[in-house]
């Protein structure tokens, strides 16, 4: 899915090894549970201290069921998780 994700937006397709960086601390992708979403946006504010956070979904094709309930574990669980960590600092 990623390779026909790539050659849509005209990016060649990466080996194996530079993929799997992406989805670890400190890559591109951000992937997982409520949980460690929100771990890598506060990691990144603490490296950045920014305000915003833009995340891109559905490369790839996606299906629209898994689309609308990544956009609802954002607002019910990770943005809530995020707000009070960074009021409680």
């Amino acid at each position: 899915m990623f390779q026909t994700g790539s050659a849509e937006i005209g990016r060649p397709m990466r080996a194996p090894a530079g993929r799997a960086a992406d989805l670890e601390p400190g890559g591109m992708a951000f992937a997982g549970d409520p949980d460690e979403i929100a771990d890598r946006i506060l990691h990144l504010h603490r490296l950045l201290g920014h305000s915003r956070q833009i995340l891109q979904m559905d490369v790839g094709g996606m299906p629209h069921a898994t689309f609308l309930k990544g956009i609802e574990l954002l607002g019910a669980e990770v943005l809530p998780r995020i707000r009070k960590e960074l009021a409680a600092r």
